[in-house]
């Protein structure tokens, strides 16, 4: 590969500095794509005193089909990343007091416990059910009410939003808030037509906030309306908004079951893991010392 220099002869300095970098990572980029081959050669890309950064600690950095454009930019970021951590860690060296320095067991520690962590991990995924009936449920609801507390007001509602020239709003003011059969069939048809929204919230128990936060005046004193109301009616420069609270239960007071039953499970699943665990640590504890694993000297005789 021959270079003719020529042309750099009448560049400004900075110009012929840039030319250069930018020879240098089309030189790593060719390194990058034939490293296969040169693997056993360790292509030094970086160094710093004595530590070296190869070609080969970066290949797994590059996702396949990457573009020469892309593999420069992520080797670029990668080496000026490893450089600064060598930096770093120089100036940590330099600046620490000597008993700061000695972090082996800190870091045997650590390992361990990422051991551990992801062993129980893979434990409780492959060993614990955590499937929770509908009785379990209910019987941990009996049995801890008083705790299961409400922090906001909840509803089962119905939210209407409609264009301000809909037809027949006499009719949907008449039907939303109805339980007849006939006109919730109605108000469905009138909906599907031409409602902007329409929303049971497939019947189930909501913050009452999410509702709120749809309205174009939202409710301020939410405890005293909806101790008083069962519809709310309001309206913008284009559409009118009808909500119809079919139930609802006021912060302060004991969830419904429904509504709580997400939070029981996570509780119930979270117990099972924590016996679970505590079950586990034993059984290895005890299978160990029935198989003369481990010794435990003692320590009276050993103070004497």
């Amino acid at each position: 590969m021959q270079i003719n220099i020529k042309p750099l002869l009448n560049m400004p300095v900075k110009n012929i500095w840039n030319v250069f970098k930018s020879v240098i990572w089309m030189l790593a980029l060719v390194f990058i794509v034939s490293c296969g081959k040169k693997q056993e050669q360790k292509i030094p890309v970086a160094k710093f005193n004595d530590k070296y950064l190869y070609l080969s600690d970066i290949q797994h950095i590059f996702p396949k089909g990457v573009s020469k454009e892309d593999s420069i930019s992520l080797a670029r970021a990668y080496i000026t990343t490893w450089v600064k951590t060598q930096l770093l860690v120089n100036k940590a060296e330099i600046n620490l007091p000597k008993d700061q320095l000695n972090v082996d067991e800190q870091l045997e520690a650590y390992r361990s416990s990422l051991l551990i962590f992801k062993y129980e991990e893979q434990m409780i995924k492959d060993k614990l059910d955590t499937t929770v009936s509908d009785d379990e449920m209910e019987q941990y609801f009996n049995q801890n009410a008083s705790s299961l507390i409400l922090d906001d007001n909840v509803v089962k509602a119905l939210f209407i939003k409609v264009p301000k020239n809909a037809p027949d709003i006499d009719n949907l003011k008449k039907w939303y808030k109805s339980d007849q059969r006939e006109e919730i069939k109605k108000l469905d048809s009138y909906c599907f037509n031409y409602a902007v929204k329409f929303d049971y919230f497939k019947d189930e128990w909501v913050n009452f906030d999410v509702i709120n936060s749809e309205l174009p005046k939202p409710i301020a004193n939410e405890d005293e309306y909806l101790s008083n109301n069962r519809t709310i009616e309001q309206s913008d420069s284009s559409f009118l908004y009808f909500v119809y609270l079919k139930e609802k239960v006021s912060k302060g007071s004991v969830s419904p079951l429904d509504f709580i039953k997400p939070k029981i499970k996570d509780i119930i699943v979270n117990k099972r893991k924590i016996k679970f665990l505590d079950d586990l640590e034993t059984k290895i504890y005890h299978d160990a010392e029935d198989h003369d694993n481990f010794t435990i000297y003692n320590l009276e005789k050993k103070s004497k």
